[in-house]
């Protein structure tokens, strides 16, 4: 029985939708010039109470926990005049949480790097001078299929962002510590919902050109072959 490459190649792609997806949101949820754009358009540091330099402080310290470069959460800041802890028991509990979650994801988007360079190459191995078309036809097949789950969940997003949000903690998380007080807590005064709107839709858009471009690479060698 000849072994199909079809399989391994539809695998592998799957592989690289996963990774390239998570390495989209990777970038975009730590790129400082978004969070700049913003704190300034949302008028965060007026919100909080708090100048722009401890803002700027502030969050360099909380990405760099998120990414693991540092041990804790503990920064001081000038908040409506009162030098205080900018981040109470519950908020540094939930980061732990949030830390937790990233690092998890960036250990799948590991793996799926991997196994996106396994299968393809065990792929080319087995088609050899057919691994083009084969390649390029599998690929298109993984993208719609995960375009269509993506885009059902990109549309519920858009017509209810906060129960799309809500939904997404109670999946992830196990605990109730992200809900957070708006009036108190200055975690999510930094990180409104309107701005994980703002992060979400640049992670899709991201995304989603990635993809396309993709999806044309694949449709060319494809009808090249064909």
């Amino acid at each position: 029985m000849k072994i199909q490459s079809k399989p391994f190649f539809f695998i592998g792609a799957i592989c690289f939708v996963v990774a390239f997806f998570l390495t989209c949101l990777d970038i975009s949820s730590f790129n400082r010039d978004f969070y700049k754009k913003e704190y300034a358009q949302l008028n965060t540091a007026a919100e909080i109470g708090m100048s722009e330099a401890d803002l700027t402080h502030t969050t360099e310290v909380l990405l760099d926990y998120i990414q693991n470069k540092r041990a804790d959460l503990d920064v001081m800041a000038t908040i409506n005049g009162v030098d205080r802890a900018v981040f109470n028991e519950k908020e540094i509990l939930h980061m732990v949480d949030v830390k937790n979650l990233y690092l998890d994801a960036m250990m799948v988007r590991n793996f799926s790097w991997v196994g996106f360079i396994v299968m393809i190459g065990i792929g080319i191995m087995i088609s050899k001078k057919d691994s083009i078309f084969a390649l390029s036809d599998m690929f298109l097949k993984a993208i719609l299929s995960t375009l269509s789950v993506l885009t059902l969940l990109g549309i519920y997003a858009l017509v209810d962002f906060n129960s799309f949000w809500l939904q997404f903690h109670y999946i992830f998380f196990t605990n109730d510590l992200f809900f957070l007080d708006p009036n108190t807590d200055i975690l999510i005064q930094m990180v409104p919902s309107q701005f994980f709107f703002d992060l979400v839709f640049k992670i899709v858009s991201t995304f989603g050109i990635g993809i396309l471009l993709v999806c044309l690479v694949s449709i060319y060698f494809r009808r090249k072959k064909a």
